[in-house]
């Protein structure tokens, strides 16, 4: 080979050495650009968890000056609307998924403020990451858990919505979530179990009665009372039992007449009388006695990621 040549080789040499110098040096930025843009939205969420426990201080004070408290109430639902907004434009410029924990904290926030629009595709991803079985990573009790709070967050998407068919999609979405929670006896035991779907029964005849369906908010408010009666263990019984009430008492004007079963009253006297206690609702989680506890509000553990074990986040998606 002539001079020339050897020097058109060793050009072609480096040449292809600067190229794979670049590529490394692309791939090690975009990887650090990535974790700064997880980073980013962990912090973008835990910001609307903020905001998001504000909202809940301000809904439990109750202020005398109605127009101070909507004042705050209205600032804070702007903030996590602009957080919202802003998470949403990170995940889309910066191909970022999701993992189940993310979608379902967005949709609850998404959900709160009233933008079901931002809501909808976290929601259905939620569902769809929780329903994932195959995935390893969580347990099953982590599972199941997960699949009730979605489909419940799914279900209160469609009655909010209100499009044609959105109703009967929230029922059976509340159907799911209860024979998840009877499929989860042997781990949760008898009184969880029975708690966990009063608590169901609860939030879905709240949505009934507030579009008008009382025959059916008083079909789900009867299986929940007969519910109650399944329940022995004292704290249990007393907790339950206190919902029930406070959420007769809430609704009781929508429809004009017994909400509560003369067995289920009979039985919560005679369980005061046999403790010595008063037979009033108990306030629970909050300052207000109308309140459902939100198990949304829960911030569950996340599993980290792993070469042994996935966890549900390879498959997500969300905005």
């Amino acid at each position: 080979m002539s001079s020339s040549d050897w020097i058109a080789l060793a050009s072609a040499l480096f040449a292809c050495l600067a190229f794979g110098v670049s590529f490394v040096a692309y791939r090690l930025q975009s990887k650090t650009a990535k974790s700064d843009n997880e980073k980013e939205l962990a912090d973008q969420i835990d910001a609307i968890n903020s905001q998001m426990a504000k909202m809940a201080d301000l809904r439990s004070a109750r202020s005398s000056d109605d127009q101070l408290n909507f004042a705050d109430f209205a600032s804070v639902n702007a903030s996590v609307q602009t957080l919202l907004l802003r998470v949403g434009a990170l995940i889309k410029s910066a191909g970022l998924t999701l993992d189940w924990y993310q979608n379902i904290i967005l949709a609850s926030a998404a959900m709160q403020i009233g933008d079901a629009m931002t809501a909808q595709p976290y929601a259905e991803t939620a569902v769809e990451l929780a329903g994932n079985v195959e995935d390893p990573g969580w347990d099953a009790s982590t599972i199941s858990s997960a699949q009730m709070v979605s489909l419940r967050m799914r279900a209160s998407f469609y009655y909010n919505r209100g499009l044609r068919g959105d109703i009967d999609r929230a029922r059976n979405d509340f159907a799911k979530a209860r024979k998840v929670v009877l499929n989860s006896l042997d781990r949760l035991g008898p009184f969880l179990t029975s708690s966990q779907l009063i608590e169901l029964y609860i939030r879905e005849a709240d949505f009934e009665i507030d579009l008008g369906n009382n025959d059916r908010g008083i079909e789900l408010i009867t299986k929940a009372c007969q519910e109650w009666q399944k329940i022995q263990a004292p704290a249990y019984r007393q907790f339950t039992g206190s919902i029930l009430l406070s959420f007769a008492h809430n609704k009781q004007a929508l429809i004009q007449g017994k909400l509560l079963t003369d067995d289920f009253v009979r039985a919560w006297e005679e369980f005061h009388r046999g403790h010595n206690t008063l037979p009033a609702p108990v306030v629970g989680i909050t300052n207000d006695p109308t309140s459902i506890p939100d198990l949304t509000a829960l911030r569950p553990i996340k599993v980290a990621d792993s070469p042994e074990s996935g966890t549900l986040r390879r498959r997500a998606g969300g905005a």
